[in-house]
C-alpha cells in the first residue's frame, strides 16, 4: 500500500485519526464541555495549588513577581486631555493624593494595588474590586466570587448573552472556607471584574501557569532527588561481612522508619548513623568501601531546560527567570524582553481599561460632585486621558540614548514617545525644564553681575554648552541682535 493511499484512507501519521483510536484503545479521552463548565469543574483546585506553589516554590513566586515587576514597575501615571492645561493639572494633583490610600482596609497605597491586582491575574486567573461609597475600594479574591449558593459554581449572573450582570461575593470563616451567611449580590455598577478567559464560552478564568503545574513537581522532584544524592554522597559507606552477619545484623541495625505502629521493632540489615551508612553482612569479617555514583552528571542542563518550560505560559525567557544574563550578549537580550513584552503589555491594558480607567472614572465623578470647577467647554473631554504604563526597559543605557537619538534626529519618533520609555509625562518634564533653564539663566547673571565674567548659563541646567553661539547675553535691556552686530563688524574691520 502506498503512503498516499494511507493518508486518504486516514491511517497515516499519529496526529490524525490514528492517534484518537489509539487514545480510545487505551481509554485515554478528551474532555468536552463548555469553557465555563471546565472553569467550574477545575477552576477552585488550580487556583489552591497555584496558591500553595505561591507559598512554598520560590522559582513560581519569582517568576510570577518579576512578571508583575515589568507590567505594573512603578506604577500607572494619569495624563489628563481635556484641553485645558490648568485643568489637567488640577486633576492629576487631586489623583495622586488620592491613589496614595485608595484602597478600603488603608493598608495599601494604589501602585501597590495595581501590583495585587496583577498579581491575582496571575495566581488564581482572575479578580474583583468593590467600590465602596466613600470613594475607596476593596480587592476581592477570586475564591470569593463564590455564587449565590457559595459553592464555586454558577458564580455570575448572566444575561442572555452571557454577559456578566452581577456577581455574588463572600468573605472566609475561620477555616479558609467561605462564610455563606455573608454572601452578597453586587451588580456591574459597583464591582469590577478583571479576567483573561481563554475561551469565548468562559466568564471565569483559570491560573495562567497551570499547564506548567506538572513541570512545577518534575521540578521539585528532580531536585529532591539530587538533595538525596548528594547527601548519601557525603556519608561513609560500608559492608561488613561476617559469620552469621545478617543475623548479628538484625540486631544491631536501627528501627524501619517506614514501619507502622504494629511494625515498630521491625528492624533492616541497614545501620544509619548521622555520617555513615553501614550494611551487615555474612561470611568472613571484612570491611570495604562501597562504590558510589556522583549523582546527576546532567541535572544543571536538565534544570535549565524545564525552567525554560516552565516559563512558556507567561512568555517569560530563562534569563527572566533565573536574573542570570551572563550567557546572553546586548542583541539577545533584547530580543527575548521584546518577546516577553508582547505579554506583558496584553496584562497592561487589561489592567489599566478594566481596573484603572472604571476607577478614575468613578473618581473623577465623586470630585465632580464634591466641587471641581470645569468649563462648560471642557466638559465633554472631561474624561479623556491616557495611562503612561511601565515601556520596555533600557537594557543598555548609553545604546538605548544612541538608538532614541538617531530616531528623533530622523524625525522618525516623537519627543513626547522617547520620555515615555522612561516613564515620564512630557508635560511635567518640560514645566520643570523650563523652571531649570529660568533658574539656570538667573544664576549665570548673579556670576556676571558680580564678577563681570560671562559664564554659560547651560552648564547650571545639565546641558552642554558649545561655545559662545550657545550663550544667552545676560545684561537687561540690552539688544543683544545689536550688540552681535556690532562684534561682527569690529571682527571684520580687524
Amino acid at each position: 500500500m502506498k503512503i498516499n493511499d494511507l493518508q486518504t484512507k486516514g491511517y497515516y501519521s499519529t496526529l490524525g485519526y490514528r492517534s484518537v483510536r489509539v487514545a480510545a484503545r487505551e481509554g485515554r479521552h478528551a474532555t468536552l464541555a463548555s469553557g465555563e463548565a471546565h472553569s467550574e469543574y477545575d477552576r477552585l483546585k488550580l487556583i489552591n495549588q497555584s496558591r500553595q506553589f505561591w507559598m512554598d516554590n520560590p522559582i513560581y513566586s519569582g517568576m510570577i513577581d518579576r512578571s508583575c515587576g515589568y507590567i505594573i514597575g512603578n506604577g500607572f501615571t494619569i495624563q489628563c486631555k481635556t484641553g485645558d492645561t490648568n485643568l489637567n493639572s488640577d486633576i492629576e494633583k487631586r489623583w495622586k493624593k488620592y491613589w496614595k490610600r485608595p484602597e478600603i482596609k488603608n493598608l495599601s497605597s494604589g501602585r501597590e494595588s495595581e501590583k495585587m491586582v496583577c498579581r491575582e491575574l496571575h495566581v488564581a486567573g482572575d479578580v474583583g474590586i468593590l467600590k465602596i461609597k466613600n470613594g475607596k475600594f476593596q480587592i476581592i479574591e477570586a475564591e470569593q466570587i463564590c455564587g449565590e449558593k457559595g459553592t464555586g459554581q454558577k458564580t455570575i449572573k448572566k444575561d442572555s448573552y452571557g454577559a456578566p450582570l452581577g456577581f455574588w461575593v463572600g468573605g472566609y470563616n475561620t477555616n479558609g472556607g467561605i462564610d455563606k451567611r455573608t454572601i452578597k449580590y453586587f451588580g456591574n455598577d459597583v464591582f469590577l471584574f478583571v479576567s483573561s478567559p481563554d475561551r469565548p464560552s468562559a466568564l471565569r478564568s483559570v491560573p495562567p501557569c497551570q499547564a506548567a503545574f506538572p513541570m512545577l513537581h518534575r521540578i521539585n522532584d528532580v531536585c529532591d532527588s539530587e538533595a538525596i544524592a548528594w547527601q548519601l554522597l557525603a556519608r561513609l559507606a560500608v559492608s561488613i561481612t561476617r559469620k552469621q552477619g545478617k543475623e548479628l545484623g538484625f540486631g544491631e541495625s536501627t528501627p524501619d522508619k517506614r514501619a507502622g505502629k504494629d511494625e515498630a521493632e521491625l528492624k533492616n540489615r541497614i545501620q544509619e548513623l548521622d555520617y555513615a551508612l553501614i550494611f551487615h553482612g555474612e561470611e568472613n569479617d571484612e570491611i570495604k568501601g562501597i562504590e558510589r555514583n556522583v549523582p546527576g552528571k546532567n541535572f544543571s542542563e536538565s534544570l535549565v531546560m524545564f525552567l525554560r518550560l516552565l516559563g512558556l505560559p507567561l512568555g517569560l525567557p530563562l534569563e527572566i527567570i533565573l536574573l542570570d544574563w551572563t550567557k546572553s550578549n546586548y542583541s539577545q537580550s533584547r530580543a527575548v524582553l521584546e518577546q516577553a513584552f508582547v505579554s506583558f503589555i496584553n496584562r497592561q491594558f487589561k489592567i489599566a481599561d478594566f481596573m484603572m480607567t472604571p476607577i478614575f472614572e468613578w473618581w473623577l465623578r465623586g470630585e465632580l460632585a464634591a466641587g471641581l470647577k470645569v468649563g462648560g467647554q471642557f466638559m465633554e473631554s472631561l474624561f479623556d486621558h491616557n495611562w503612561i504604563m511601565p515601556t520596555f526597559p533600557w537594557i543598555d543605557q548609553l545604546k538605548e540614548a544612541l538608538a532614541w537619538g538617531e530616531k528623533l534626529d530622523r524625525g522618525l519618533t516623537l519627543h513626547q514617545k522617547a520620555l515615555k520609555s522612561l516613564g515620564v509625562d512630557r508635560e511635567d518634564e518640560m514645566a520643570a525644564r523650563e523652571m531649570e533653564i529660568e533658574d539656570a539663566i538667573e544664576r549665570a547673571k548673579r556670576i556676571k553681575g558680580k564678577t563681570g565674567v560671562e559664564v554659560p548659563w547651560q552648564i547650571f541646567a545639565g546641558l552642554k554648552a558649545e561655545g559662545q553661539g550657545n550663550t544667552i547675553v545676560l545684561d537687561e535691556g540690552d539688544n543683544s541682535n545689536d550688540k552681535n552686530k556690532d562684534k561682527k563688524k569690529k571682527d571684520n574691520n580687524e
